[in-house]
C-alpha cells in the first residue's frame, strides 16, 4: 500500500495521482465542450478507508465502469457514479430525446455513453501513468456493472483481492453543464510500489 512509501516517494504517488486527474479533466472538457475545473482530489491508500462507504442507506442505483490495465503494469480501474451524477452526465451531454427515452435503443445508448466517458478518462489517467513511469500500459475495453448501492463494496473487494496497491480519489469537477464528484479506484499489483521507489 501507499503507506509503505516514505514522504518523498508518497509527493510524487500524490503527484502521479493529480496529474492522472487533471489529464482526465480535460476529457471531460472534451465530452462536455465546456471548461470545467477540479475543485478538489482526495485520495486515500488505506484498506478500510479506500472502498467507498456504499451501505445501501439509499437503496440507489450505482453505475460501476471497469478497465483493465495490461502491459508492463497489471492493474484495474473503477469509476463509479451515483444516480444523481448518472443524470446529470445525461443531461449535460445527451439530446431529450434520447433521456426521456426507455427503449432499448435509447437504454443502449445511455449505457454506451457512460463507458466511453470512463474510456476518456482512464486513458488519459494511464497516459500520464505510462509516461511518468516509463512503462507500456493500455487499457481494455471498459465493461458497466449497474448494481444496488449495497452490492458495490462487495463487487470492489472481491475484484481487488488479489492486487496489492489500491489507491481511491475522488475528484470534484466543477462546470456550468456539470458538478459530480464520481470515485475513481485503482488497483496496482506491486510494480506500481517499486516504480515509484525506484524514481526517488
Amino acid at each position: 500500500m501507499l503507506d509503505k512509501l516514505n514522504q518523498a516517494e508518497f509527493e510524487i504517488a500524490s503527484k502521479l495521482v493529480f496529474d492522472g486527474m487533471s489529464m482526465a479533466k480535460k476529457s471531460m472538457e472534451q465530452i462536455l465542450q465546456s471548461p470545467i475545473s477540479i475543485v478538489k482530489v482526495d485520495y486515500s491508500h488505506d484498506v478500510k478507508e479506500a472502498l467507498p462507504k456504499y451501505n445501501g442507506a439509499k437503496d440507489e442505483t450505482v453505475h460501476l465502469v471497469k478497465t483493465e490495465l495490461m502491459g508492463e503494469l497489471k492493474g484495474t480501474s473503477h469509476l463509479i457514479f451515483n444516480e444523481d451524477e448518472v443524470d446529470k452526465i445525461y443531461r449535460a451531454c445527451l439530446p431529450a430525446s434520447i433521456i426521456e427515452s426507455d427503449s432499448p435503443e435509447s437504454k443502449m445508448m445511455k449505457m454506451g455513453f457512460l463507458t466511453e466517458v470512463d474510456n476518456m478518462m482512464a486513458a488519459a489517467v494511464i497516459t500520464e501513468f505510462s509516461n511518468f513511469l516509463g512503462l507500456e500500459i493500455y487499457g481494455m475495453v471498459p465493461s458497466l456493472h449497474v448494481m444496488h448501492d449495497h452490492e458495490v463494496n462487495q463487487f470492489l473487494e472481491e475484484d481487488t483481492r488479489d492486487f496489492d496497491s489500491l489507491i481511491r480519489f475522488k475528484a470534484n469537477f466543477k462546470g456550468l453543464e456539470l458538478d459530480i464528484s464520481p470515485d475513481f479506484i485503482w488497483v496496482f499489483h506491486e510494480e506500481f510500489m517499486n516504480k515509484i521507489k525506484d524514481l526517488v
